[in-house]
């Protein structure tokens, strides 16, 4: 009797196992996705092999923000996806660009909110946001900035600022202001990049707003990019899956009980 409960237990956790979705890392490319110049929340599968690789940015004005075209021709409205921004890198590669011409810094600000499809959230989030600089009239702050928990849990990033922005604050207070203007593409491009990390912490969105500062309380144009986003969505653990761990649990304290008894 012992033994053929093993062994349906068995049969089916294997079955279960197949069907079990096992995700890893994805990244999302803006190279290889489409965003409608001007739209402003967007959905992807990040990886087209995996169903849980969803992912959703959405970007909002607050207090009347203008968003506005970006500078560069063919000058599309933003939020766009443009080669509007080097980071330092190699080559310059498509980012989502945001532009904006605020009227007052200290109340209009943009919102961008990314949130991860998968009910198990993801894991490994970090991206880069490009060009958080300063200059004439206008000074860039990244303010705040936090992830998610599955349970309701804020969750504060781990920031890598560069040689043109610096960070303020710890903890779920931290923020990034620009301190020196910076060109958008060429070898210094990347002195005004920043990285945004959560680590091992498993999220189901992230946050972060973008403004300026009390410096220039009506500022001058700014913009800035989002590079790609990498992240390793965690697939939720199937019920079944978990009642088919407690059965054999069970069986193994069975046989662990019936091995003494014989002893």
């Amino acid at each position: 009797m012992l033994c053929s409960t093993i062994r349906r237990c068995l049969c089916v956790f294997a079955t279960l196992m197949l069907l079990h979705s096992h995700s890893g890392a994805a990244v999302l490319d803006w190279n290889t996705v489409a965003w409608a110049d001007g739209s402003l929340n967007n959905s992807y599968q990040a990886d087209p092999a995996d169903p849980i690789s969803g992912i959703t940015i959405a970007v909002t004005a607050n207090n009347g923000a203008p968003l506005v075209p970006w500078s560069g021709a063919p000058n599309p409205m933003t939020p766009t996806i443009a080669r509007a921004f080097q980071g330092g890198q190699p080559t310059i590669e498509n980012s989502l660009t945001i532009a904006v011409d605020l009227a007052n810094a200290a109340t209009q600000s943009i919102t961008v909110n990314i949130s991860f499809a998968s009910t198990g959230g993801a894991t490994d989030v970090s991206f880069q946001i490009f060009d958080i600089d300063a200059g004439g009239p206008y000074q860039d702050q990244l303010s705040q900035i936090y992830a998610v928990a599955l349970d309701g849990t804020l969750i504060a990033p781990t920031i890598t600022t560069s040689t043109n922005n610096t960070l303020i604050g710890t903890g779920l207070a931290q923020s990034v202001v620009g301190t020196a203007t910076t060109p958008d593409t060429g070898p210094n491009s990347g002195r005004a990049n920043v990285t945004i990390s959560f680590g091992t912490n498993l999220i189901q969105s992230l946050t972060f707003t973008y403004g300026g500062t009390g410096a220039y309380p009506d500022p001058a144009y700014q913009h800035f990019g989002i590079g790609n986003i990498n992240f390793t969505p965690v697939p939720e653990m199937n019920p079944a899956l978990l009642s088919m761990f407690s059965c054999l649990a069970a069986v193994g304290l069975v046989w662990r009980h019936r091995a003494k008894m014989r002893k």
